[in-house]
């Protein structure tokens, strides 16, 4: 996975994010925690089943507004900081 800890506060990992794969092996790594197909985990976030295997797979045009309800349905939030 192409991500790297950043900190750790309040129980909280922060990761650093470069690329979409990156956010969709976090994706498939909870939906297999969680004990669901594509499709249940799909139906969950209410988007499509082709939509959950490409993100899953970082397909690089997706929709953010679509990723963003995927990470809010599985628990993750987004944050972003200023390089330094």
């Amino acid at each position: 996975m192409d991500t790297k800890t950043l900190s750790q506060k309040n129980k909280k990992t922060w990761i650093e994010i470069n690329n979409l794969k990156a956010i969709g092996q976090m994706v498939r790594k909870k939906r297999k925690e969680m004990g669901m197909t594509q499709a249940e985990a799909a139906g969950l976030c209410n988007v499509g089943a082709r939509f959950m295997s490409e993100l899953e797979n970082g397909k690089a045009t997706m929709h953010f507004d679509k990723i963003m309800k995927v990470l809010r349905s599985f628990g993750f939030i987004i944050g972003i900081s200023k390089r330094s």
